[in-house]
């Protein structure tokens, strides 16, 4: 559902230090991801899952350049 909202983009790419920072950066490109990816308090949504080089974690965690950032709605329903 995110990658239609960046035209169908499988990789943006962004200069940031944080996850957080490279979230943000993709939302100032596509302002459209911003109600998908943030809350009413501008928090990271719960459903909202990170991956820095393949591995999960936090919004706060450091990342360099050439690094991969994930980042993936998750899905449920019946």
């Amino acid at each position: 559902m995110l990658a239609r909202l960046v035209d169908g983009a499988r990789v943006v790419t962004v200069d940031a230090r944080t996850v957080f920072g490279a979230i943000e950066a993709v939302v100032e490109l596509h302002p459209e991801l911003r109600v998908h990816i943030f809350d009413e308090a501008g928090e990271v949504r719960e459903h909202i899952a990170c991956f820095h080089n393949g591995s999960a974690i936090s919004r706060d965690h450091a990342v360099a350049p050439d690094d991969r950032v994930t980042v993936l709605q998750a899905v449920s329903g019946g």
